[in-house]
């Protein structure tokens, strides 16, 4: 059983902003979608739970099609943590995360919710804020909440469950950002299928099982870290020379910008356009 896209599309108006994508976000392993400002990748998500409509193509959760499952249902299996929220109503901390729960409760919520609340508070270092009016905290703090929010919403459940997050790491520090993907991988060995939109090449070859690289709605490359992270991948899709070394310290890629090579190689394109 997967979360499943074969061969979507997006299009708005006369524009094609996905094209012919195809990917499984599989219980257990963590999917990177990584690619250049543009290339789609938010759109792509959207798309995948039904934000945006597909133009051509197929989606399917356990292999049913995903408008043949019921809202509610979904709710139990599927969380979704966009870029931002734009939550700007005066509740607690504790009461959005509470709305995390609201497709299993049957009324008031149970002792059971808020020890899912309280323990989802604690793997997210927000504990201290829970008292807190939702719309006094930073940007790195609101992440956090959102995150703890969307955890409390598929901590459990029968069937496979999937977890979505849109620049999860965005307003976070350093600190926050390697709980927030550690965390991520905590979940997946819950076997939850886990999909995250990431910028920092380096987070995504350390965290993710399987990464995919888009440019201009396209996939690029798509595979392991090791195979996907090539410095003429990496400079053909963002523009940028790059070393790939192995890390020093994980079995994985370490990918390092050579800037002083973009600078000459721009320094050559000014001076032959200004040359008189």
């Amino acid at each position: 059983m997967s979360f499943s896209a074969e061969n979507i599309s997006v299009q708005v108006g006369s524009i094609t902003i996905v094209q012919s994508v195809s990917l499984a976000i599989e219980p257990g392993k963590i999917l990177a979608l990584v690619g250049p400002n543009g290339a789609g990748k938010s759109t792509l998500l959207k798309a995948l739970v039904r934000e945006m409509r597909i133009s051509c193509g197929t989606i399917c959760i356990n292999g049913r099609a995903v408008e043949d499952w019921e809202a509610r249902e979904m709710a139990k299996i599927r969380a979704v943590l966009p870029q931002s929220s734009s939550l700007a109503f005066g509740f607690t901390v504790e009461e959005v995360i509470l709305m995390g729960r609201t497709p299993h409760l049957r009324g008031v919520a149970t002792k059971h919710d808020h020890a899912i609340i309280a323990e989802a508070m604690h793997l997210t270092h927000i504990t201290h804020l829970a008292g807190r009016i939702y719309t006094t905290l930073s940007g790195g703090e609101r992440q956090r909440v959102q995150l703890a929010r969307v955890l409390a919403q598929i901590w459990e459940g029968g069937s496979p469950r999937y977890l979505l997050l849109d620049e999860p790491t965005n307003n976070l520090d350093l600190s926050h950002q390697h709980g927030t993907l550690t965390l991520a991988r905590q979940f997946a060995e819950r076997q939850i299928g886990v999909l995250t939109i990431l910028h920092d090449l380096n987070l995504a070859s350390q965290y993710a099982d399987e990464v995919i690289v888009l440019k201009a709605g396209r996939v690029v490359s798509q595979g392991i870290p090791d195979a996907v992270f090539t410095p003429t991948t990496i400079q053909d899709t963002f523009g940028l020379p790059v070393m790939v070394q192995n890390h020093p310290c994980y079995d994985c890629p370490l990918i390092v910008p050579v800037p002083d090579m973009y600078l000459t190689e721009q320094h050559k394109i000014f001076h032959k356009e200004t040359r008189p």
